[in-house]
């Protein structure tokens, strides 16, 4: 049981490694929408560090907070993403404005599953947080693949 807990905080770990990197370069030259965009993207990777930080520590205050942050990011994305927002340094795909069903179905996931890191890490449970904590990585990668370039 504990090389399962190893390997998934070493899974979450290079998840937030890739987040974190993902960006760096990107927000040099953004202005405007594009880079409050990249910034706050930049936030939520933080976020998710933290939130990696409180799993090892048991800490669920610090993964309630941060998961509420995430939340408030969610429901606040949308205005972030108005059409023709998809100029260089942003790696917003076209198919956001193409597809734009999918993108708010993969913006409602991510909001579904900080509520439920939220709600898990209110339980004190661990496995059930890591749990919570894993899903709402996947939507991140997800809406990712989809909706980046």
């Amino acid at each position: 049981m504990k090389i399962k807990k190893l390997i998934s905080f070493i899974n979450i770990f290079l998840f937030c490694i890739l987040l974190s990197t993902a960006n760096t370069f990107a927000v040099e030259g953004a202005k405007g929408i594009i880079k409050e965009r990249m910034d706050k993207f930049k936030e939520s990777k933080q976020l998710m560090k933290k939130i990696n930080v409180g799993l090892q520590n048991d800490n669920f205050k610090v993964i309630e907070e941060s998961a509420q942050m995430l939340l408030l990011w969610s429901k606040e994305m949308p205005k972030f993403f108005p059409k023709g927002s998809n100029i260089s340094p942003s790696e917003a795909s076209s198919d956001i404005w193409l597809n734009p069903e999918g993108f708010n179905e993969a913006i409602k996931n991510f909001e579904l599953a900080s509520l439920d890191l939220i709600n898990q890490s209110n339980t004190n449970d661990r496995d059930k947080t890591i749990n919570a904590f894993r899903n709402l990585a996947g939507t991140c990668k997800g809406c990712h693949q989809k909706f980046r370039n």
